[in-house]
């Protein structure tokens, strides 16, 4: 028998690992040990979005069906728990941002269509691959295409410390080149800056994640995002200033990963990486067969604001199956 869940280690698996267990046939063999061992074996909708982007419909309906059984653990999306966070410090340091009567109905259908077990997003990935899909790329052609715009347009406005080689991450700050409302003017911890952009640029639109979770609670079009091109001065202070990236890892993780990334070779599963790496606050083992991965969460070790998991690595192929099952049997 399985030990309580409170009493197992949790495990993510990474995506190409997933990969390697499709190829080998051995997907019984996983869902076996994931129901009788020692680990809990989780799977994250960042591995499934992954999946999701392949060109190869059938092995890519075959990875999902596996990925959405009930047997692992579905965690929450990133953009989820990232934005309970960022709520969190709003409560703590902005009460005044926060809506009087939260619009609780969207937020909860929202939220139940990630948790439940029967239906919602899970089954719908198992049943209809192809429509998920289709309707992933149809939201991130845009999506993608507006971000690497903004990302451009705001790296104009800033000039970066350092930034040709790798220097430790706690020495790595950024000014803007020109004065900015709620910008005190001295340098900064380059990762408030990647936050303040991107979430500004983000919960701007209609249909971006972050604003779906993160709107029920805060009024956002009521000048909060507008002012300069990075918001209200309130907004600009709010993440240059006053939060705490003890109480937000996931920011932090998500620019850490991303600054990393840059003096490495930039891969067409780089962004998935960067998206993985949020989820490791939540786990106790990762385990894939990508080396720089695994490098760059030991980079990130001695300067996260949070506990980051063992990270285990294993030989691609049918040789890494075999090791992985032997793993997560203990």
């Amino acid at each position: 028998m399985a030990p309580p869940l409170e009493n197992q280690k949790r495990v993510l698996l990474d995506t190409n690992v997933w990969r390697y267990v499709i190829d080998k046939g051995s997907q019984g063999a996983l869902l076996r040990v994931a129901r009788e061992g020692p680990y809990r074996v989780q799977i994250a909708p960042a591995v499934v979005y992954e999946t999701l982007r392949l060109k190869d419909a059938q092995l890519r309906a075959n990875l999902v069906r596996l990925m959405s059984n009930w047997r692992f653990h579905r965690m929450m999306p990133e953009a989820y728990s990232d934005s309970m966070e960022i709520l969190q410090e709003i409560k703590r340091l902005r009460p005044q941002w926060l809506r009087e009567v939260p619009e609780m109905q969207f937020f909860n259908r929202l939220k139940k269509d990630w948790a439940r077990r029967t239906g919602g997003f899970w089954v719908r990935c198992a049943r209809s691959p192809a429509t998920e899909a289709n309707y992933l790329g149809a939201v991130e052609s845009e999506m993608i295409e507006g971000a690497k715009t903004q990302t451009l347009v705001a790296r104009q406005e800033i000039s970066a410390s350092e930034w040709k080689r790798n220097p430790p991450m706690d020495k790595t700050v950024a000014a803007f080149h020109r004065p900015v409302p709620g910008w005190n003017g001295k340098p900064l911890e380059a990762w408030r800056w990647d936050s303040l952009t991107s979430m500004t640029f983000g919960l701007a639109r209609q249909g971006n994640p972050y604003r779906d979770w993160i709107a029920p609670f805060v009024e956002l079009d009521d000048g909060l995002l507008l002012g300069s091109q990075f918001g209200s001065a309130a907004w600009v202070e709010f993440w240059l200033h006053l939060t705490d990236k003890q109480a937000m890892p996931r920011q932090w993780m998500r620019w850490a990963h991303s600054f990393a990334q840059r003096f490495r070779k930039v891969t067409p599963g780089s962004p998935g990486d960067t998206q993985l790496f949020t989820y490791f606050i939540d786990t106790d083992v990762v385990i894939t067969a990508d080396k720089a991965l695994l490098d760059i969460l030991e980079e990130c070790r001695p300067y996260s604001p949070c506990r980051l998991p063992e990270g285990r690595l294993i030989p691609a192929g049918a040789t890494g199956v075999v090791k992985l099952l032997a793993m997560l049997n203990g």
